[in-house]
C-alpha cells in the first residue's frame, strides 16, 4: 500500500517541476544547489486505511528560509489537490549541510481496489496544458454519425450535423470555500485526461453549459461540452 502512494506522490511533485526522490528517515541532507523534495513513508495505518507521507523541502542556504517556506507551500498545495490532509511545519536550518528544511506531512485516505491503493479521484485533468487541480469526476459519451458545424470566422464549433463521431464531455470540480475558480478558456480548447495507465486527448472542445452548486463543501462546478476529436495513448 505504501509503495504505491510513494510512487504517486513523487509523480505529482515531478509534474510540478520539483526535483523529487525517495529519502530514508534520518538520512543526512546532501550538498545541493537548488531546492529538492525528499520523500518517505512516515506512517501506514492499515486499520483506518491511511498513509502519511513526509516530504522534506530542502533548499540551499543561499536561497533563504522564506523562499524555502514558499516552495514548501507550493508542495503542500499540490498534495492537497491530490486529496491529502497536510500539515506544514516550520523552517529549520541544518548547519552541517548548510540547507534550510521544511517538512510537510501529508495523510492520504486510500481507495482500494484489488489490493491497490490510489490517490484522489484517480485522474488528472488539463485544459490547454493547465492542470485543473479541483477536478473530481469526468465522463465522456461518443456520439457516432455527426460532424461539427462552424460559423464563419469562429474557431469553436457551433453545433453538429450528420458525419463522423463527436464526444459529449463532462468535467466536475469541487472548489473548497475560499478557493478561486480558474478563468474559462477562450474559444476552442484541448482537454487532457491522464491516469497512471493511459492519457486521453480531446481536441476542438467547447463548453456548452456550466452549472454551479454552492454548499458547505464549497462550490461544485459541472461543465458539459463537446469534443470533435479524441486520441488515446497507453502509458509505458
Amino acid at each position: 500500500m505504501g509503495i504505491s502512494i510513494l510512487e504517486l506522490v513523487l509523480r505529482r511533485l515531478r509534474e510540478a517541476k520539483f526535483t523529487a526522490d525517495v529519502a530514508f528517515p534520518g538520512q543526512k541532507f546532501p550538498q545541493i544547489t537548488e531546492p529538492v523534495a525528499a520523500v518517505h513513508i512516515e506512517k501506514v495505518d492499515r486499520a483506518n486505511m491511511t498513509v502519511t507521507v513526509e516530504v522534506n523541502i530542502i533548499c540551499p542556504a543561499a536561497t533563504g528560509g522564506t523562499a524555502c517556506e514558499v516552495e514548501a507551500l507550493r508542495a503542500t498545495e499540490i498534495l492537497r489537490w491530490s486529496g491529502a490532509v497536510c500539515v506544514q511545519n516550520g523552517c529549520t536550518y541544518d548547519g552541517i549541510s548548510q540547507v534550510y528544511v521544511v517538512a510537510v506531512l501529508a495523510t492520504f485516505t486510500c481507495v482500494t481496489e484489488a489490493s491497490k491503493c490510489s490517490l484522489g479521484p484517480g485522474f488528472r485533468a488539463y485544459i490547454n496544458d493547465v492542470v485543473q487541480p479541483n477536478a473530481v469526476a469526468f465522463s465522456e459519451e461518443e456520439v457516432p454519425g455527426v460532424q461539427a458545424e462552424y460559423v464563419m470566422g469562429e474557431s469553436a464549433p457551433a453545433g453538429a450535423s450528420q458525419g463522423s463521431s463527436l464526444w459529449h464531455i463532462q468535467l466536475e470540480e469541487l472548489f473548497p470555500a475560499g478557493t478561486p475558480e480558474k478563468a474559462e478558456p477562450v474559444g476552442a480548447f484541448t482537454l487532457e485526461i491522464s491516469t497512471d495507465v493511459k492519457t486521453e486527448q480531446y481536441y476542438h472542445c467547447r463548453w456548452t453549459s456550466v452549472k454551479r452548486e454552492f454548499s458547505r463543501e464549497g462550490l461544485r462546478k459541472t461543465r458539459k461540452g463537446i469534443a470533435m476529436l479524441r486520441q488515446e495513448q497507453e502509458d509505458e
